[in-house]
């Protein structure tokens, strides 16, 4: 469905509507906790307002810009994307970690901006090459060093969760063009071997994946915030304690407005509200593949399909944190969590999956008017 303007009218309005839910659910988990920090139940709220504001902005700035300029800049955005990377970490830690730049109170995490870049460079670089990934040469040449160098930096922060992203957005890319499986699994074996000896050799979040690994057999065990979450979305029930009524975020969930919103959400919206909120999620993702599909040339259905997997697998992965299922890495759920950064850069690729539906719109109906006056003739 599309409006008058071009715009997929049926993918903006399921982003309007979880634009609408997070500002509602950021104020709701956070208005305790920002009381006590700045003397005002307002704080996030007002923040998140700005950004979602400059999201929708961008967004519409986007859907305006034709989605093939973006071959032509692939390689300088993912050069400059290595250069935020590196760039950040020699900026001021917050809470021991190089993640963001701050500049006038607002903050940006460049390896949130670094998903998009690879998104176009993958999508530009593998409509090349589509068709020739069945050698393992033009799989490991081009695409291993990238992701090395990027898991590099981004553990240098450190943000394992955001690199998972990256890592299973690329691998769903490469595979959707036919990659061989095992050719892939032979280049994401040294970046495992890598994570690996960052984990149980360096010590990086070590005890955060035994605790993990130990809960399964002793439940006193694990993360506090998962336990904290898993009451929160277990009190819940089936249609939740009531908008602004969750207990857990009075100081007792860790985070309960940006990486455990869901856990708020199923707290105050019980089951039904939980279920509603996937819904919502599960048709973006497709709508989004959709988009995909009926892209016009191999170029914007790479884009469409891997900014699409980027959501898909950020979604996945901060439910499966939630519910216990993977130790705490990090993961914002978009759109809903409190932050500018993933919340501007999931608008920048909205933004492209309209342009792009905008484009195929043109493209069938210019190749309907050839078909016309060829009938005609």
């Amino acid at each position: 469905m599309e409006n008058r303007w071009g715009l997929d009218f049926f993918l903006l309005t399921v982003v309007l509507i979880l634009l609408t839910v997070g500002v509602v659910m950021v104020y709701s988990a956070s208005h305790f906790i920002a009381e006590k920090k700045f003397d005002t139940p307002h704080f996030f709220l007002l923040r998140q307002v700005v950004w979602s504001v400059i999201a929708l902005g961008a967004i519409l700035v986007l859907s305006r810009i034709d989605y093939r300029l973006y071959r032509r800049i692939a390689l300088p955005l993912l050069v400059f994307g290595f250069l935020l990377l590196v760039l950040v970490l020699f900026s001021r830690p917050i809470k021991g970690a190089y993640r963001w730049i701050s500049f006038k109170g607002f903050q940006f995490q460049p390896s949130e901006f670094f998903k998009f870049v690879l998104a176009v460079y993958l999508a530009h670089s593998l409509a090349k090459r589509a068709g020739k990934l069945e050698n393992w040469r033009y799989l490991l040449i081009p695409y291993a060093p990238i992701l090395l160098l990027a898991f590099v930096l981004i553990m240098k922060e450190p943000d394992l969760g955001t690199f998972m992203t990256i890592a299973v957005m690329t691998f769903l890319g490469l595979f959707v063009v036919g990659a061989r499986l095992k050719h892939l699994a032979f280049v994401t074996l040294p970046v495992v071997a890598l994570a690996a000896i960052l984990v149980f050799g360096l010590g990086y979040k070590k005890t955060r994946v035994l605790d993990y690994s130990r809960s399964f057999h002793d439940p006193t065990l694990g993360s506090y915030q998962v336990k904290q979450a898993t009451l929160a979305l277990g009190s819940g029930g089936l249609f939740g304690r009531g908008l602004g009524e969750g207990r857990q975020k009075m100081f007792y969930l860790p985070e309960p407005h940006t990486d455990f919103i869901f856990a708020s959400i199923g707290e105050e919206g019980g089951f039904v509200g939980l279920v509603l909120l996937l819904f919502a999620f599960l048709v973006l993702i497709w709508r989004g593949w959709m988009i995909a599909a009926r892209a016009p040339d191999v170029f914007g259905f790479l884009l469409a399909f891997i900014l699409t997997a980027s959501i898909f697998v950020a979604v996945v992965l901060n439910l499966a944190v939630v519910t216990g299922l993977v130790p705490t890495t990090g993961i914002p759920l978009p759109f809903l969590s409190y932050g500018g950064s993933s919340l501007l850069v999931t608008a920048l690729a909205i933004g492209v999956l309209l342009n792009i539906a905008a484009q195929t719109k043109l493209f069938e109906a210019a190749r309907a008017g050839k078909e016309r006056r060829s009938f005609f003739a």
